[in-house]
């Protein structure tokens, strides 16, 4: 009797498993669905300076010509590696996120079906063996 209730036990946490995959998929789909992503680059200002975003590719610039000029220095390759840093930062910053409108109903299904999978997973790989 014990090898059966271990194998209904290894049949459910299996169908638990995927139920959770299934359940969290969803949920995060949906929220994904809901969310709109902008980005704009805009004027940061640095102390009492206003500089366009495009400004982060001046040090890239520099140090591309910089290292034409003297290619065996290790000092470009420093600052171009900085340059291309400091765009792909500030792409990222420049990125907004804004949860569209919607309705409770779809607030509770979208963060319940999210929890539920989530915690069926949690509980699926996180079981103590007995």
């Amino acid at each position: 009797m014990d090898k059966n209730e271990n194998k209904s036990s290894g049949e459910n946490d299996l169908l638990l498993f995927f139920v959770g995959i299934i359940l969290l998929g969803a949920g995060l789909f949906m929220l994904s669905k809901r969310v709109m992503v902008h980005s704009s680059w805009s004027m940061w200002r640095i102390g009492g300076f206003d500089l366009s975003s495009g400004t982060v590719t001046i040090p890239l610039i520099i140090g591309i010509i910089w290292y034409f000029v003297k290619p065996k220095s290790v000092v470009p390759k420093i600052i171009i590696t900085l340059g291309i840093v400091f765009i792909i930062v500030a792409i990222i910053m420049s990125i907004r996120i804004n949860f569209v409108t919607t309705s409770m109903f779809d607030y509770i299904l979208i963060f319940g079906m999210s929890g539920a999978g989530a915690g069926l997973l949690l509980r699926t790989l996180f079981r103590k063996e007995k």
